[in-house]
């Protein structure tokens, strides 16, 4: 079981809990996967371990069961198979983790879950709490601030404050970061100077960016502060003065602090999908760009900056246009959202050659870099942009379908103030590929009516060039087929035989005695 947890195993453990007032689900609301859920709930574990290790093995190809064959089969998949078998081991993985027939065995799961990521420099079941929190905090807030999207500033300080980047700050005062002396044989380390971190927050002050007027500043922990000021360092590198020089260790941790706030972005992005927050999964991928490519938002300056920086590397920036069906349906049936996306920025089969000319272009570094990465790490990502080099350089999207809640004037609680996330679906695609089309279904409300889904498709890697579609579908009136109830027919043929009982019979007249039947044994 702990190695089909292992194979499974995505981002941080928690076992989910119930969810907020805020996304807690009205009757009418569309939700999927409920029907598939009860399905689930109804096999034993047994059951659903037998299931997965057959889906598993199909993909093996023969190879034996090992840890090491496993992952490189995984490694391999393309993202949609990778979607598939997570897809096939989600209910058993469900029941292994919140079953409390299991919970021995899931609490030490979890425990050589943690250990390993924390060896391996990755988050751990804490940083999904920590991050769980500040959603809910914002989700469950009162005021004008939390019926829009989550504020990129409110993110970067749940990020900066996490367990996993409060570990950087704790080395910088274990290496003497805090009096600016370096250990011997630490000097190369990444390791904030304190002068640095009072120069970049002055600087960051001087251009107005949220998070550091004096009021704000006030009272921040000094880990966070360290954290924040390094990470808005980063996002705003290029607006910062040219007479700031930081030095090189101090480089080295904002380098390292952004790449740690990024891989939270992403396990952020995926509790999103796992607890349908759309606000929090669209902000995640937001920031994750910006942390990628190291812009400061989401402006026509930064842009113009990232058309820049993709011309230099040789590259297109993407430029997509989507269209969007739905169909209609009766009450609990299942809505279907298909979208087309056109990449009006595609690639002719020479210019994507000449990109892979030698091998190194920037495209193909990406992808080649992006899949070392999880080989070193043991992870694999079901995700956009997960292919393996050897299909090509590869553009990702993430497709995430939103429900619209439409209340006009008619004031509403906390509880109903967010949309809610109905369906998602990874998207790739080759440079030279024009079209990516992915659907995703979900159970239509009961109330009919007509009802509307905000299509967007997001990426993580780019700045500024996301796209989003409303469509219309209709809840048509449930169809009643009028039937006579049980207990009332029962009764009705209970009457009936009765009656038939009490008809007068007419009396048959006896047999005559050539009609009698022989005797069995003659008469002596």
């Amino acid at each position: 079981k702990q190695f089909l947890w292992a194979t499974m195993s995505k981002g941080s453990k928690k076992k989910p809990g119930p969810a907020p007032k805020s996304e807690q689900r009205a009757k009418a609301e569309p939700v999927p996967g409920d029907e598939a859920t009860s399905k689930a709930e109804q096999q034993s574990a047994a059951e659903l371990e037998a299931c997965f290790m057959k889906a598993l093995e199909k993909r093996m190809g023969g190879l034996e069961m090992t840890e090491d064959n496993v992952r490189k089969v995984l490694l391999a998949m393309s993202p949609e198979e990778q979607r598939a078998l997570a897809e096939e081991g989600e209910a058993l993985k469900r029941e292994l983790l919140q079953n409390e027939e299991h919970a021995d065995e899931a609490k030490k799961f979890r425990a050589e879950v943690n250990k390993n990521a924390e060896a391996r420099g990755l988050p751990t079941e804490a940083d999904g709490e920590h991050l769980t929190k500040g959603v809910l905090a914002f989700l469950n807030a009162e005021g004008d601030e939390a019926s829009g999207p989550v504020p990129t500033r409110r993110l970067l300080i749940m990020l900066a404050s996490s367990p996993y980047l409060a570990k950087l700050a704790l080395a910088d005062a274990a290496a003497g970061g805090q009096t600016g002396e370096a250990p011997p044989g630490r000097a190369r380390e990444a390791r904030a100077e304190p002068a640095d971190i009072d120069a970049l927050e002055q600087a960051l002050a001087g251009l107005e960016v949220d998070g550091f007027a004096p009021d704000q500043r006030a009272g921040r922990p000094p880990f966070v502060r360290r954290n924040l000021t390094l990470l808005c360092g980063h996002l705003h590198r290029e607006r910062l003065p040219e007479s700031l020089v930081l030095r090189d260790s101090t480089k080295r941790a904002q380098g390292a602090a952004a790449g740690r706030a990024s891989k939270l972005s992403e396990m952020l992005f995926r509790y999103a999908l796992q607890n349908r927050w759309v606000k929090p999964a669209l902000a995640a991928t937001e920031v994750q760009a910006l942390l990628t490519n190291g812009l400061w938002d989401g402006s026509e300056a930064a842009k113009r900056r990232m058309a820049e920086r993709m011309a230099e590397a040789g590259l297109k920036l993407p430029r997509l246009k989507m269209a969007v069906s739905a169909t209609d349906a009766r009450p609990g049936r299942k809505v279907t959202v298909k979208a087309e996306v056109y990449r009006t920025h595609v690639y002719s089969e020479e210019e994507a050659a000449a990109l892979e000319v030698g091998g190194e272009s920037a495209a193909a570094h990406a992808v080649d870099k992006a899949a070392e990465e999880r080989a070193a790490q043991g992870q694999v990502r079901a995700e956009a942009g997960a292919a393996p080099s050897e299909a090509g350089p590869q553009e990702g999207w993430w497709v995430v379908g939103e429900a619209i809640r439409e209340n006009g004037d008619v004031p509403v609680e906390a509880a109903a103030r967010h949309n809610a996330l109905v369906g998602f679906a990874p998207l790739t695609a080759p440079l030279t590929l024009p079209t990516m089309t992915c659907e995703f279904s979900f159970d239509a409300p009961e109330t009919p009516g007509e009802y509307k889904v905000m299509v967007h498709c997001r990426s993580t890697g780019c700045v500024g060039v996301d796209v989003r579609k409303k469509v219309t579908f209709k809840v048509l009136p449930a169809i009643f087929v009028k039937r006579p109830a049980p207990a009332a027919t029962a009764k009705a043929e209970e009457a009936e035989e009765e009656a038939r009982e009490r008809e007068p019979r007419e009396e048959q007249p006896p047999p005559l005695e050539a009609e009698a039947p022989p005797p069995l044994i003659a008469a002596a």
